[in-house]
């Protein structure tokens, strides 16, 4: 089958070896086996992945120079059963997960894989990147801050799902974002007020979060319309805002 380009799995596909390199350009579910040397060497013009995460390998995908849209899943657990006794391995040390991503890379989701929030500094340097979606604990932790690196072409954030309480950004991370999505976060305390001054965004979009987060987008939705921007649309709970800002006590 080297000339299959799309190559799509509703569960795990365990491949054991590749005898010579593939035109797969859309792989899904895809695992490989310890035959496999890796992604790029096996599927050098891969431009669409989804793939598991293991807690006890390193994925590295920068060489795959043409992949524009990945999906990682964690899995929780390690590739490789341990040669150490159970009560010796301890809790896996999700800091020294080390992933490295390609300069072309376009969309990136990550789901359930538990990162720290320091490693979001490798995904702010992408130079192309324009959607990022993190759900289910993708990334875990009680705080984000952006620091001062900015998302370079980012025209849509997701966060769902995650135990996050706190976030500290400002408009200047995300010169160029358009839509902000927060779903399910329930410790998530507010949604940053700065981020109402991105020239570019058109749309925040909360569900299922709590009241001191609704407030804050509603304080976001006063402030910008106060200043002239009439154009921004709240949405909460799946119902858009009036274009006004009602008015509250702070």
């Amino acid at each position: 089958m080297v000339n299959l380009k799309h190559l799509f799995s509703n569960t795990e596909l365990y491949l054991p070896s590749i005898g010579k390199p593939m035109k797969l350009e859309f792989i899904s579910n895809v695992v490989l086996g310890d035959g496999v040397d890796n992604f790029q060497k096996c599927f050098p013009r891969i431009k669409k992945l989804t793939t598991t995460l293991y807690l006890d390998e390193e994925n590295d995908f920068e060489e795959l120079l043409y992949l524009e849209t990945l999906v990682l899943i964690g899995s929780g657990s390690r590739r490789r059963e341990s040669t150490e006794p159970e009560f010796l391995r301890g809790e896996p040390n999700l800091g020294k997960i080390l992933i490295g991503f390609p300069a072309a890379l376009k969309q990136l989701a990550i789901r359930r894989c538990h990162l720290p929030w320091s490693n979001m500094s490798i995904i702010q340097s992408l130079p192309n990147l324009v959607a990022l979606e993190i759900r289910h604990n993708g990334f875990e932790g009680t705080l984000w801050e952006t620091g001062e690196k900015q998302f370079q072409q980012l025209k849509f954030l997701g966060l769902f799902d995650l135990n996050i309480k706190q976030w500290e950004t400002s408009s200047l991370n995300f010169p160029r974002l358009e839509q902000l999505k927060v779903g399910g976060c329930v410790d998530l305390e507010e949604i940053p007020l700065e981020l109402g001054d991105i020239p570019t965004l058109q749309t925040i979009e909360v569900s299922d979060c709590a009241p001191s987060l609704r407030l804050s987008v509603l304080k976001i939705q006063k402030e910008q319309y106060d200043v002239g921007n009439c154009e921004l649309k709240i949405i909460v709970d799946e119902v858009e805002m009036p274009s006004f800002a009602p008015t509250y006590d702070d």
